[in-house]
C-alpha cells in the first residue's frame, strides 16, 4: 500500500481533521462556561480518578507537566480544581475537581454526548464500534 503523505485523504490527515473539528465543534457549545476543551478533558478525567498527583494527571491526559501547570493554575484560579498536599509525598500535589468543577463538569456532558453523537450521526453502532477499535490498534501500534 503506497502512502503519501501530503495527500488529504491519508489517515494521519483525516484523524487530526477529525479531532480538529469535533474539539472545535465541543469548543463553541461550552464557550459560554469559560473552559477550554483541554481543561473540559481535565475535568473529566478528574471526575473519574480524583486525587491523583499532577504526573499521573499529565499522563493521562497527554499534555506536559509545563502546560498541565499552567492550566491547572488557571483552573485553580476559576475555582474548578483543587491542589492537595499528598500525604504520601510532601513534595507532590493530589489534584481533585471542587464542587463548582464538579457543576460545570455535569451541565457540561449532555453537550459533550450531544457533539459526539453529532459526529457519528448515520453510523450504526457497529460501525462506531468498529472505528473504536481500529483506532485504538493505530494507538498501541504507536
Amino acid at each position: 500500500m503506497a502512502i503519501i503523505f501530503i495527500d488529504k485523504d491519508t489517515l494521519g490527515f483525516i484523524i487530526c481533521h477529525a479531532d480538529l473539528k469535533m474539539k472545535n465543534n465541543l469548543m463553541r457549545k461550552i464557550k459560554s462556561f469559560d473552559i477550554t476543551t483541554e481543561q473540559w478533558m481535565i475535568m473529566n478525567r478528574l471526575f473519574e480518578e480524583g486525587g491523583i498527583s499532577q504526573k499521573e494527571l499529565s499522563e493521562r491526559t497527554l499534555k506536559d507537566q509545563g502546560a498541565l501547570t499552567r492550566t491547572l493554575d488557571r483552573m485553580e484560579k476559576k475555582g474548578l480544581v483543587k491542589r492537595q498536599v499528598s500525604p504520601y509525598d510532601r513534595r507532590s500535589f493530589l489534584i481533585y475537581l471542587t464542587d463548582a468543577g464538579q457543576a460545570v463538569r455535569n451541565r457540561i456532558v449532555p453537550i459533550a454526548v450531544e457533539c459526539i453523537e453529532e459526529a457519528v450521526k448515520g453510523f450504526t453502532e457497529e460501525e462506531v464500534g468498529t472505528l473504536t477499535t481500529l483506532l485504538k490498534r493505530v494507538i498501541l501500534n504507536l
